[in-house]
């Protein structure tokens, strides 16, 4: 039979596990993350110096959560990495900021619960938390693909070389394979010598660098190889060197609307402020520029506009979260904080938050303990909020 003594031990490490966010390992991996690599498990499991010092801090804060929450928001990590740490990110930032708060707190008029009510002062605040990508289910699929192909080319010993993946492209609704494309680059990377192709590239520049290109039709392939200097040829490393440039048209405002748009419309008409933080992840964001053209309307093309009086105050767009051509909107909104945030970054990322000029719930915005952007008259005011390392207590060279 199983002595008393185990089974002790076992419920001990049990409730030990589950208040920790990471597991309490030897760590030794000192590798940058594959691409296709499950985000927690990076974390849990880098011995780097950096990646040591977020995950201490994050696991503070993970401390400091409800302990009836932690299994879940746990389980989220491992499977939604960022949108867990936004919503924990947010927890810590509004304890620091003195709020006590309360998770997925009921609704008098709905089902459907928010993500938090923070209470200070007699202030009484709905919050719900949203990342957003701007990407739609084709794309993160279409991206998997290509991080395989990263991940499978990443473990090449291309020794006198490195990689320089001009292009890479799917041709078809297929999922194909890579083994046979690595295989081919490959071997086409035997056939090369790096001593000939460094001269030719010393005579006549880098266009004289040897294409190695492959198409079966499903998915079309051009990596061009650069020789190393002798003394490096022997030095372990990543072969990928340059990855193919992505360009795109616009910035990251729709992606915004959209998001801000579903979450306003979840819950109707609330007893109580209502505001939606996001966290832009989207890297066709410009930071406060795209934010303002979501949130107040494009800039205008001329002033004065012949058009809405409001148009012709804000020298905006009648295209806004607050207000488009069909005038007001998502008058249960109280304001909206946006914020482009990760784990590298928490010392020194800033937010925006905007008070809704014709809520319904309104708040005294003076009191919430953040700096904010608001409509006064005929002009609006602009504020950049603190660096977000500041009210959390987080130096700039935490990292270092």
């Amino acid at each position: 039979s199983t002595p008393l003594y185990s089974s002790a031990a076992s419920d001990v490490y049990k409730r030990q596990y589950m208040n920790n966010l990471f597991d309490s390992i030897e760590r030794r991996y000192l590798e940058a993350a594959r691409h296709n690599e499950n985000v927690y498990d990076y974390y849990n499991t880098s011995a780097r110096a950096d990646m040591t010092i977020i995950r201490n801090t994050l696991e503070g804060w993970f401390l400091n959560y409800p302990e009836n929450e932690k299994k879940e928001l746990k389980s989220r990590f491992k499977k939604d990495f960022y949108s867990a740490f936004y919503e924990l990110f947010l927890y810590e930032l509004f304890s620091k900021l003195g709020y006590e708060i309360t998770i997925h707190p009921n609704l008098p008029s709905s089902p459907k619960r928010p993500d938090f009510l923070i209470c200070r002062d007699g202030l009484e605040i709905y919050v719900e938390a949203k990342v957003v990508t701007n990407k739609t289910d084709e794309q993160e699929a279409f991206e998997r693909k290509r991080n395989e192909f990263y991940d499978n080319l990443n473990k090449l010993d291309s020794g006198d070389f490195l990689l320089y993946v001009e292009r890479f492209d799917i041709l078809t609704k297929k999922q194909p394979g890579t083994k046979g494309i690595i295989a081919y680059i490959e071997q086409e990377l035997n056939k090369i010598n790096p001593d000939m192709v460094s001269k030719d590239i010393k005579e006549s520049g880098i266009g004289k660098l040897p294409v190695i290109e492959y198409n079966n039709g499903d998915i079309h392939v051009v990596v061009k190889p650069i020789p190393v200097t002798p003394s490096a040829r022997k030095v372990k490393k990543r072969p990928i060197g340059i990855y193919p440039v992505e360009t795109f048209l616009g910035g990251g405002e729709e992606a915004l609307r959209n998001s801000i748009g579903k979450k306003a419309k979840k819950y109707g008409k609330l007893d109580k402020p209502f505001i939606i933080c996001l966290n832009s992840l989207d890297v066709r964001m410009s930071g406060k520029t795209d934010v303002d053209n979501a949130i107040w309307g494009s800039p205008a093309l001329s002033y004065p506009i012949d058009s809405e009086i409001l148009e012709n105050k804000w020298k905006r767009q009648a295209d806004g979260v607050f207000f488009n051509k069909r005038g007001v909107r998502f008058k249960n909104l109280t304001g909206i904080f946006v914020s482009e945030i990760c784990p590298h970054n928490i010392s020194v990322a800033n937010y925006w938050l905007y008070e809704h000029p014709f809520s319904e719930n309104k708040m005294d915005f003076n009191k919430i303990g953040l700096k904010f952007n608001y409509m006064h008259e005929d002009h609006i005011v602009d504020n950049t909020g603190d660096d977000i390392g500041d009210i959390l207590h987080i130096s700039k060279d935490w990292l270092v």
